[in-house]
Parts: C-alpha cells; structure tokens; sequence
C-alpha cells in the first residue's frame, strides 16, 4: 500500500475549494465566500482587465432646455 504524503497536492486543493463553493458539505456563507476569493484569485479573475476604456465616459444632461423649446 503506497504511504500518502502529508502535503496535500494542487489539485487535491483545487478540489476542496471547490467543494466548499459548491456547498457539498454544511459550511458558513463565510468560508464559501473565502473559497470563492481564492478560486478567483488562482485563476486570475482579479487581475486587471484588458480592453477597458482609459477613461470613463461623460454624460453630459442638459437641463436648461425645456419641452418644445
């Protein structure tokens, strides 16, 4: 019978985080939401997006004008 190590594997890691994201066992809103954190963060989900716009865009509301002016 091969010894089981005492450090645990990336992917049996994996596997329990998202075990708890998925809420296989009874576990605290808090301990999802920590699963959910690092999940994300190991795939990069957090990380800074590309594609998006430099600046944010103006939206100009004209007050001043009045209905049939």
């Amino acid at each position: 019978m091969a010894r089981q190590s005492k450090v645990a594997q990336a992917e049996e890691v994996l596997q329990a985080l998202t075990s708890i994201l998925r809420r296989e066992e009874e576990v605290k809103p808090s301990e999802v939401l920590r699963a959910a954190e690092l999940l994300g963060k190991r795939y990069g989900l957090f990380g800074e997006q590309t594609g998006a716009p430099e600046t944010a865009p103006s939206i100009v509301v004209d007050l001043d004008r009045r209905d049939g002016a």
